[in-house]
């Protein structure tokens, strides 16, 4: 693959790269909104349990996943990081008090 690149005209290179650029800066901020999702997800379901009753339980363990293979943990991913940007989410960040 590699003599493949190097072996194309350099118009074909530069957008070889800005192809692979563009690629890899999609997913990184696919990544970094999946995150932001998942903090501000995790803090209102946490203040929302914590107004509710005080005392926290042990989280119960984890089971692997038996049901979907891989290529269809990777479709769901996919769908779901194309949704974060079909339907806008609305953040309300409120102070600790």
């Amino acid at each position: 693959m590699l003599e493949e690149l190097q072996s194309l005209s350099e118009t074909n290179k530069k957008r070889v790269l800005v192809i692979a650029t563009i690629i890899i800066m999609i997913i990184i901020i696919g990544v970094w909104v999946t995150y932001f999702n998942n903090i501000i997800i995790g803090n209102s379901s946490q203040a929302a349990s914590q107004a509710t009753s005080t005392a926290v339980a042990a989280p119960a363990p984890v089971a692997p996943p038996a049901g979907p293979g891989v290529w269809q943990n990777i479709e769901n991913g996919l769908r779901r990081f194309v949704n974060i940007f079909r339907k806008p989410s609305q953040y309300n960040i409120q102070p600790q008090q």
